[in-house]
Formats: structure tokens, C-alpha cells, sequence
């Protein structure tokens, strides 16, 4: 799959290329593990989970950072339409490749 991969970027400047990331967070987490002195126990309580979920998404290049944008809750298909149609396009030039689909020229 990298070969394939290659393939296709190779022709394509590297100052075109955009690259799109996602994440979630859970802000009501809680850590699993901890430190303490040799030979003594940690003592935690762990609450019952209450946080909302947040998500971001982001897109870049090689000189910046092109959009990034924000959600309470999980990614969904009308969710990242608005992502690419509101804060995507509007910072991509003639010539950008997303994910293998370029933009279209401007005559």
C-alpha cells in the first residue's frame, strides 16, 4: 500500500500536498495509573464519568496551518462537509491535493 501510496504523491510538489487529521477528546476521564514511593500503595477514587466529548479536525500543509475547527460530540459526515466546504476550501489554491482529489484550475 505505501508503494501504491508513493505512486501517486510522487509527481506532486510537496507544497501542495494537505494533509487532514482528526481527534477526539473525553474531557471526564481519569488516569488508570500513578506513582508512588517504593513499597507504599496509591490510594484514588475514580468518579463515575461525566465529561463531554470534543472534537477537532485540522488540515495542513507544509508552511502552515490551513483550518482547524472544533465540535462538542463525534465527527459525522454533515459535520466534516461543513469543515471542508467552511474552512477548507476557502484556504486552498490552484494546484493543493487533499486525500488524492485536486482542486479545480481557475480558468
Amino acid at each position: 500500500m505505501r508503494i501504491e501510496y508513493w505512486q501517486k504523491v510522487k509527481q506532486i510538489a510537496p507544497e501542495n500536498l494537505v494533509f487532514i487529521d482528526e481527534m477526539g477528546v473525553l474531557l471526564g476521564l481519569t488516569r488508570t495509573q500513578a506513582r508512588s514511593y517504593y513499597g507504599s500503595r496509591v490510594y484514588d477514587f475514580k468518579p463515575f464519568y461525566r465529561g463531554s466529548k470534543v472534537t477537532v479536525i485540522g488540515a495542513i500543509s507544509l508552511k502552515k496551518v490551513l483550518a482547524v475547527m472544533t465540535l462538542d460530540g463525534s465527527m459525522n459526515g454533515k459535520a466534516f462537509q461543513v469543515f471542508v466546504e467552511k474552512c477548507l476550501l476557502p484556504q486552498l489554491w490552484e494546484g493543493a491535493v487533499v486525500d488524492g482529489v485536486t482542486t479545480p484550475s481557475k480558468h
